[in-house]
């Protein structure tokens, strides 16, 4: 299997005078925490396709909303339409009964338990197989790394260390046909901000795991897709 070019794609995003140390697959690191909702940036909706394309994309809008005759005719159904039916009075009266509240109640509650059970089950297992993936507040470093890698959208594909900083591409170029890749820079950190590109081989899977260690004390978990990719890039850091 050819070896994937990972220098020329970032070679593109170079600042004038700035040197390539080494770059190299970016692999999400599995069982990231999540970024909270309101630190998430909107989605751009991509531009409408012009010609026949875009005609079906309107044609599929205006059927998915809601017909105007079947509200009519909803509201033109007079006094029968009105009056309630025997079978809901009997559910009203189900659902206003004590006993049915309360049994609700613990049905309710035990499927709660149930589902906190299985997401501790779930997360100790995470943390067996992965470890820790990242320290410190969403107003850290490693925080503010995490945040902008997500909003950046798209698929992370490259990372680059270079003699001024480290920086994350990613991918624009998503959709179902083949298309060119439309690289941005997602996040990038300057060297005199990173205390440490630490290796974690044999304490995680998978083992291309790196930590980048924030001079703050922060840290989150970085990956490649191989063991000597992140040695390279570990190496690299370290002037070796």
């Amino acid at each position: 299997m050819p070896k994937i070019d990972h220098a020329t794609p970032c070679r593109q995003f170079l600042q004038p005078g700035e040197v390539l140390r080494e770059a190299r697959d970016y692999h999400e690191y599995p069982d990231l925490p999540l970024v909270p909702a309101h630190l998430r940036a909107p989605r751009k909706r991509p531009p409408r396709a012009k010609g026949l394309l875009g005609k079906l994309s309107d044609i599929l809008d205006k059927a998915s909303q809601p017909s105007g005759g079947a509200i009519a005719s909803q509201s033109s159904g007079g006094a029968a339409a009105s009056r309630p039916s025997e079978s809901r009075l009997l559910n009203n009266r189900l659902l206003d009964n004590p006993l049915t509240r309360a049994a609700g109640n613990v049905a309710e509650g035990l499927n709660e338990a149930q589902e906190n059970i299985e997401d501790a089950l779930d997360d100790a297992a995470n943390r067996a197989l992965f470890g820790k993936t990242m320290e410190g507040s969403w107003s850290s470093m490693a925080g503010r790394f995490l945040v902008q890698v997500t909003n950046a959208g798209g698929s992370p594909r490259h990372q680059a260390l270079t003699d001024r900083r480290l920086f994350v591409l990613t991918d624009q170029a998503g959709g179902w046909r083949e298309r060119e890749p439309e690289l941005e820079v997602a996040v990038q950190i300057q060297l005199s901000n990173i205390a440490e590109l630490r290796p974690r081989p044999r304490m995680t899977f998978p083992r291309g795991r790196f930590d980048l260690v924030f001079v703050d004390g922060s840290w989150i978990a970085l990956c490649c897709s191989f063991q000597e990719d992140m040695q390279a890039m570990v190496s690299a850091f370290h002037g070796r």
